[in-house]
């Protein structure tokens, strides 16, 4: 049972006393060998090379860095499942988005606007997300590569579009037409018409699993 005059401060002065009390012994201490190393003779080199050792002495911690080695590789194992006895687990490798290779353009012309950053008419950056060609009013468009068409349908910037997909991993898409001959859910061929241009530019697009990339890098060297 505590003391009726118990108080919990006396506790707390009586650690503060002896933590003073170890410093005062520690900065004498440090004094006194401060001070025998300043005297000559055999007393002062041997405290001197005491305290030389103490402080330049490479430590050889090498067995504990293989030791915490162990403990990590156990973890890493530890965290990796576990297949059933007997059996590898087998992990799949990742997928790799698939590179075109276009034989030719939907449409012959002269491109005006590449892939990419371009400065617009008034001299500020845009991003073109594809390539634009002045062509013929009225000229034919033909599919870049076979595919199924997943989507017809009118663009506020680009009118009417085509998208076409390529076995997934891939898809292009054609802009600025005017008539379009293909539904969606129709298979189409390499080279198959599927529209014209409403006037005398074209729009064409082509993406590599998520990624747009610049038709031109894909044409096919002639």
């Amino acid at each position: 049972m505590r003391s009726a005059f118990y108080l919990p401060g006396r506790n707390w002065s009586r650690r503060a006393r002896g933590f003073c009390l170890r410093l005062a012994a520690a900065a004498a201490l440090f004094v006194l060998i401060l001070g025998i190393s300043g005297f000559g003779g055999e007393p002062g080199r041997f405290v001197r090379r005491a305290v030389d050792y103490a402080l330049t002495r490479n430590y050889d911690l090498a067995g504990y860095g293989a030791q915490i080695a162990r403990v990590l590789q156990d973890i890493r194992e530890a965290a990796v499942p576990q297949g059933k006895q007997g059996l590898e687990v087998e992990v799949a490798a990742p997928q790799r988005e698939e590179s075109y290779s276009l034989p030719d353009l939907p449409v012959s012309g002269r491109l005006v606007r590449g892939f990419g950053w371009q400065e617009d008419g008034s001299g500020w950056p845009r991003f073109s997300e594809g390539i634009e060609l002045a062509v013929q009013e009225g000229a034919l468009v033909r599919a870049a590569l076979p595919g199924k068409v997943s989507r017809v349908a009118e663009d506020r910037s680009l009118g009417k579009i085509v998208v076409i997909e390529h076995g997934g991993a891939g898809s292009t898409l054609y802009g600025r037409l005017g008539e379009v001959g293909v539904k969606e859910g129709q298979d189409v061929a390499q080279g198959q018409v599927i529209g014209a241009v409403s006037g005398n530019l074209f729009h064409f697009e082509l993406k590599e699993g998520d990624s747009l990339v610049d038709p031109l890098s894909r044409l096919q060297q002639r």
